[in-house]
C-alpha cells in the first residue's frame, strides 16, 4: 500500500509539472494574442497592400497577373482573399487573420515538437516560436508571405512524420505533399521546405533497412503528387484566363533576374545588417537554440532527433537566402527551426539532470519558465509601445518615413472624387493606396523597384508602364517621393523619371500633398500645394487637367 501511495504521489507531482508548463505556455500565447490585437488597426505596409489589393481583385473575379502583377506565386493572394472574406477588407481584418495563422502555426509546431522532443520541450519550442514570430526585428506584426509559408510547411512536415505511425500512410503522404506544395505557392522560397520533405522521406526510407521499392515509389509518388498539385492548379487557372505568358514572365523569368542581382559581398552585408538585430531582440531564445544545437548530441534522445533538426535548420536557412537580400521578414521562415532547438535545450536539461537528481522535471520546468519569462520582455515592450502610440505613430516607429499611414487619407480623397470604374496610377511602390481607394490600377506595375533594378527587363518595363498610363488617362495620379518607394541605383534607366516630370506638368496639377517628417505629417491642399515646404518623403496627388 505504501508503494502504491508513493507512485500515486509521484504521478500527482508529474501532473503538476504539466499543469504549470501549460500555464506558462498559455501566458505566452495570451501575451502575443493581446499584442496582435493591439496592432490590428496599424496601417498596411506596402507588401500587405499588394496582397490585399490582389486578394480583393480575386474576390471580384479578377485573376492575378492581368490587371496587376508581381513576381510572387499567387498563394498569399488567395490566402488574403480568404482572410478578407472572413474578417473584412480592412487592416484590422487582415491582421486578425494573421493572428489566426500565427496560432495555427504554433499549434502545428507544438505537434511536431512533441513528436520529436516530448511535451515539455514542445511547450518551450512553441513558446519560443510564437514569441519570436511577433517581434519587430522580423516585422512579425505584419502579414508577409513568410507567415503563410511557415504554416503550411510545418503542417506538411508534421504529417510526413506522423505517417510512420499510421497504417494509412498514403493519404497522409499525399496530404503532407499538398501542404508542402501550398507552402511553395505562398512564395517561391517555400520550395526549400518541399525539398526538405522529399529529402527526409528518402533518407528515412533508406535508413530503415531493406527498401520495398514498389512501396517506396508509390509513397514517394504520392508525396510528390501532393507537392505538384497546387502549382498545376495555378498553371491551369492562368492558362484558362489567357495569362500563362504573364505568369511565366513575372514568376520565373523576372524572378530569376531579381534573385541574380546581388553579389556575395553585398549579400553578406545584408545578412549581418538584418540578422544581428534579430538575435539582439531575443537573446535568450537564440542562446537556447545554440545550446540545443550543441547539446542535442550529448543525450540519447537528442541524438535520435538531431539529424532531423539539423537538416531542417539547413533547409530553413536556405529559404531565407534567395536573392541574398535577407530582408527581416524572410527570417520568419527560420524561426520554427530555431524554436525546435530551443525546445531541444530544455529536453537536454531534463535528461542531464535526471542522471543526478530525481527532481529533473522540476529543473526542466524552471528552465522553461525562466526562458519564457525573460523572452516575454520584448513582447511586453511592444505592447507598451502600441498602447502609448496611435496606429499611425507605431507604423512610423517601425517603418520610418514610409507613407503607410498617409496612404489612407490620400486614398479616401481619391475615392470620394472618382467613380468605382475609374483607374488610378501610383508612381511609387505603394500598392496599399489602390486597396484603400477601392480603385483598379492604371498599370500592372505595383512597384517601381523592377524598373529601377539593374536587370535586363528594366527599360522594357519602364516603356510598358508609360504606355499603360498614357492609354488609361487616369483622373488621379499619386507620386511617392520616398527613396524607399523607388530604390533607384546609379545605373538605373532614367526614362521614366524624365517622362514623369514632363507628363505630370503637361496633363496634371497637384491638389493634395502629404509632407512626412519624423514626428509629424504636414498636409497641403488647394493653394497651399505651391508652398515651398518640402520633406524627403512625400505623397503628391495629381488631378488631370480639364480638357487634357
Amino acid at each position: 500500500m505504501a508503494v502504491e501511495r508513493t507512485a500515486e504521489s509521484r504521478r500527482a507531482r508529474l501532473d503538476w509539472h504539466s499543469v504549470l508548463t501549460a500555464a506558462v505556455f498559455g501566458a505566452a500565447v495570451i501575451a502575443v494574442v493581446i499584442v496582435r490585437l493591439q496592432a490590428a488597426p496599424v496601417p498596411l505596409e506596402r507588401d500587405e497592400g499588394e496582397y490585399a489589393l490582389m486578394g480583393r481583385l480575386i474576390l471580384h473575379g479578377v485573376p492575378p497577373y492581368g490587371v496587376a502583377a508581381n513576381m510572387k506565386f499567387p498563394g498569399t493572394y488567395y490566402a488574403y482573399s480568404a482572410i478578407m472574406a472572413l474578417f473584412g477588407q480592412t487592416p484590422a481584418g487582415i491582421h486578425t487573420g494573421l493572428l489566426v495563422v500565427n496560432l495555427l502555426s504554433t499549434l502545428m509546431l507544438y505537434l511536431l515538437a512533441r513528436r520529436l522532443l516530448g511535451q515539455a520541450a514542445a511547450a518551450m519550442a512553441s513558446a519560443a516560436f510564437i514569441i519570436t514570430s511577433v517581434d519587430n526585428s522580423v516585422l512579425g506584426l505584419f502579414a508577409h508571405a513568410s507567415q503563410f509559408v511557415v504554416l503550411f510547411a510545418i503542417a506538411g512536415i508534421w504529417l510526413l512524420l506522423e505517417r510512420s505511425r499510421s497504417k494509412r500512410s498514403m493519404p497522409l503522404l499525399w496530404t503532407s505533399g499538398l501542404c508542402l506544395g501550398l507552402s511553395v505557392l505562398m512564395i517561391q522560397s517555400g520550395a526549400f521546405f518541399a525539398l526538405f520533405g522529399l529529402v527526409w522521406f528518402i533518407f528515412e526510407a533508406l535508413r530503415r533497412g531493406p527498401v520495398n521499392w514498389k512501396r517506396f515509389f508509390m509513397e514517394s509518388g504520392a508525396l510528390a503528387a501532393g507537392i505538384v498539385l497546387p502549382f498545376a492548379a495555378v498553371l491551369a487557372l492562368v492558362a484558362h484566363e489567357g495569362l500563362l505568358h504573364n505568369f511565366w514572365f513575372w514568376t520565373i523569368r523576372y524572378a530569376f533576374a531579381y534573385t541574380s542581382e546581388v553579389g556575395l559581398k553585398a549579400g553578406f552585408e545584408n545578412f549581418t545588417f538584418n540578422f544581428i538585430p534579430i538575435i539582439e531582440h531575443c537573446p535568450v531564445i537564440w542562446g537556447l537554440a545554440l545550446a540545443g544545437l550543441i547539446g542535442a548530441w550529448c543525450t540519447e534522445s537528442g541524438r535520435k532527433a538531431a539529424p532531423f533538426l539539423l537538416a531542417f535548420l539547413i533547409f530553413s536557412f536556405l529559404s531565407v537566402c534567395p536573392g541574398l537580400y535577407f530582408r527581416p521578414h524572410y527570417f520568419v521562415q527560420l524561426l520554427p527551426s530555431i524554436a525546435l532547438f530551443a525546445g531541444t535545450a530544455v529536453m537536454v536539461v531534463e535528461k542531464t539532470a535526471a542522471k543526478y537528481t530525481s527532481r529533473s522535471r522540476t529543473i526542466q520546468f524552471a528552465a522553461f519558465a525562466v526562458a519564457a519569462g525573460l523572452s516575454l520582455i520584448t513582447v511586453f515592450s511592444t505592447s507598451r509601445a502600441l498602447a502609448a502610440m496611435t496606429p499611425a505613430q507605431f507604423s512610423h516607429s517601425v517603418y520610418g518615413g514610409n507613407p503607410f499611414p498617409e496612404s489612407v487619407r490620400v486614398a479616401q480623397y481619391i475615392r470620394k472624387r472618382t467613380n468605382p470604374g475609374d483607374h488610378i496610377a501610383v508612381l511609387g511602390s505603394e500598392p496599399q493606396i489602390y486597396f484603400y481607394a477601392h480603385r483598379k490600377p492604371a498599370t500592372q506595375y505595383l512597384y517601381m523597384y523592377p524598373l529601377m533594378e539593374n536587370q535586363p527587363f528594366a527599360l522594357r518595363m519602364q516603356e510598358q508602364l508609360i504606355r499603360q498610363v498614357e492609354k488609361s488617362k487616369p483622373p488621379f495620379i499619386v507620386l511617392a517621393t520616398a527613396p524607399t518607394s523607388w530604390l533607384a541605383r546609379p545605373r538605373s534607366h532614367k526614362l521614366i523619371l524624365v517622362w514623369m516630370k514632363l507628363y505630370l506638368e503637361d496633363y496634371y496639377k497637384p491638389v493634395l500633398i502629404a509632407d512626412i517628417y519624423r514626428n509629424r505629417t504636414v498636409w497641403l491642399q488647394g493653394g497651399e500645394v505651391l508652398s515651398p515646404v518640402y520633406s524627403p518623403s512625400r505623397l503628391i496627388v495629381f488631378k488631370r487637367k480639364t480638357g487634357r
